[in-house]
């Protein structure tokens, strides 16, 4: 009996040797969190063990990280996490997924006749990356950094920027009104005082012509205010005026007069 006793105490202490064994073969001290850590550009990349791998905080403080290769550039790295023996291998993956942000400086924009008026200068942008700023036709897609204008008037451009990992921003509306470097009115021709019968028939455009230094004969765009009753004698005043493509404006008023002799 005694020597059973003793052979089964000695089994005993066997088989916990051999869990022990087991144990400290097969259940590593530290454990990656995962094989792949991403994080977006600019973001700070952690230096500290725990972000990487489960451990106890005395095995912790006994780890040692090697981001040597690891850049805060765009890209995949490989990285390790070491205790003792123990070498664990993981990747440190550096993605841009993030649009730009961008605010117009203000929707509405004067530029001369031949200026040139950049994009990027239109516009604020917030961006982690280097980033360019474009117009863009909407139904071409064709971007330009820059636009230049050879005719007064007003456009609607679209801006859109895009950073140089290939993310785009919304596009924004901003109105771009082109000045004329004409400040030359035009002149109203053929028209004089004049005085008429009672019940004569009067065209006040007849006679009337006017022409643009720039522009040339714009005869078809005078516009006339007044009312003549060549039915009633009285005295008359008619208002005619013509404006250019740049916006020069002439008025010129006429006097008629409806007498019955």
């Amino acid at each position: 009996m005694h020597n059973k006793i003793i052979l089964t105490i000695l089994s005993f202490f066997v088989i916990v040797d051999v869990g022990l064994i087991y144990l400290a073969t097969h259940i590593s001290p530290m454990k990656l969190k995962r094989n792949t850590f991403t994080f977006q550009y600019g973001e700070k990349i952690p230096t500290e063990a725990s972000e990487y791998v489960n451990a106890t905080d005395s095995v912790l403080a006994e780890v040692v990280l090697d981001l040597s290769n690891v850049s805060y550039e765009v890209g995949t790295y490989i990285a390790t996490a070491t205790y003792y023996s123990q070498v664990e291998t993981f990747e440190i993956v550096v993605v841009d997924t993030v649009q730009p942000k961008v605010v117009l400086k203000q929707v509405t924009w004067e530029i001369a006749i031949g200026e040139t008026i950049y994009a990027a200068d239109l516009i604020d942008v917030e961006d982690n990356s280097e980033t360019t700023a474009y117009f863009i036709d909407e139904d071409t897609q064709e971007t330009s950094e820059s636009k230049t204008y050879y005719t007064s008037g007003s456009h609607v451009e679209r801006i859109i920027v895009i950073d140089e990992h290939g993310n785009q921003s919304t596009s924004l509306r901003v109105k771009i009104t082109v000045l004329s470097n004409d400040t030359t009115p035009p002149i109203i021709y053929g028209i004089e005082d004049v005085t008429i019968q009672l019940g004569d028939t009067f065209d006040e455009l007849e006679g009337v012509s006017a022409y643009d230094e720039t522009d040339g004969w714009i005869t078809s765009d005078i516009e006339v205010d007044g009312v003549i009753n060549t039915h009633i004698v009285g005295v008359y005043e008619i208002v005619y005026s013509v404006s250019d493509s740049a916006g020069n404006v002439t008025e010129e008023t006429r006097v008629v007069s409806v007498i019955d002799n």
